[in-house]
């Protein structure tokens, strides 16, 4: 199986791993390169929206990761994964994807601070979290079947 198919539908994880230990490591690299960009806008709507706006830190955050949703997207469709998909198909999968994201961010920042973690120490746990979850599902549902080769 190559890298750049899609998980086998009814296939158990086990049975992928070879998969998803297969992808490149500049891949990866360039992935991560986009997260810093994109994490850089939420955690900066965070802050100002914490700290200046007197929000909530689980709103300031989902807020902030709906921001860098749109240029994670754009970033990775681009320059990550290289992507050859129409843009409706490969922004409906990453729109779901990044759904199921936000729901996992929002759920980790409201269990935390409640929890009385700081909300940057929280944030700095979910964002590890989602960016395994990330990078995992576009690599092989997003961006997979059709993005090249390169390195």
């Amino acid at each position: 199986m190559s890298e750049t198919e899609p998980l086998r539908r009814g296939a158990h994880l086990h049975e992928q791993l070879p998969q998803v230990t297969s992808v490149s490591w500049s891949r990866f690299v360039r992935f991560a390169a986009v997260g810093v960009v994109a994490t850089g806008v939420q955690y900066a709507l965070l802050i100002l929206l914490v700290r200046f706006a007197g929000m909530g830190a689980t709103l300031a955050s989902s807020l902030g990761f709906v921001a860098s949703a749109a240029v994670n997207y754009l970033l990775n469709y681009r320059y990550t994964f290289r992507s050859r998909h129409p843009h409706g198909p490969a922004m409906l999968k990453f729109a779901s994807l990044a759904s199921a994201g936000l729901l996992i961010n929002a759920g980790l920042m409201r269990l935390l601070t409640e929890s009385a973690w700081n909300y940057l120490l929280a944030q700095v746990l979910a964002t590890a979290v989602v960016l395994a979850w990330n990078f995992l599902g576009n690599s092989l549902w997003t961006f997979g079947r059709h993005s090249t080769s390169a390195p």
